[in-house]
């Protein structure tokens, strides 16, 4: 039987699963994040999050960091696809799912793993690259 956190991790890889850039795609999952999450939990609570999403992936990479504590989402995301950018696409791939699965740990802390698959669903079903494999 899948569990809501199969299901988060499944919808998170496939959101990933692109043969694009990784930098690219990786800002593309976080805007519809922002996108969906922000009526719920306001763009400071997202930023909240963000940052302690990268607080805790920080220790395996610690070149995934945001350059001011306190910025505003898209401030984050540039930020993000900066860092991304920068090295190998594959650590850069890594290190987006270590991200995203931390920042979906943490919204599944506060609102339930049930909830926070269905946000994440319903963030990335409608992308091209959130179609595969997410079901």
């Amino acid at each position: 039987m899948d569990t809501d956190n199969d299901t988060r991790r499944r919808l998170i890889l496939a959101v990933m699963a692109s043969d694009g850039d990784p930098a690219a795609q990786a800002l593309r999952a976080w805007e519809r994040l922002v996108e969906h999450l922000s009526p719920l939990i306001g763009e400071a609570g997202y930023c909240a999050l963000y940052g302690r999403a990268l607080q805790l992936v920080a220790p395996e990479y610690p070149w995934l960091t945001a350059s001011q504590p306190r910025q505003a989402a898209p401030a984050l995301l540039l930020n993000l696809r900066e860092n991304l950018s920068s090295i190998d696409p594959v650590d850069a791939g890594k290190a987006n799912i270590a991200l995203l699965d931390a920042f979906s740990r943490l919204l599944s802390g506060l609102i339930g793993a049930a909830l926070t698959t269905r946000f994440l669903h319903n963030a990335w079903a409608d992308a091209p690259e959130g179609k595969r494999n997410a079901q």
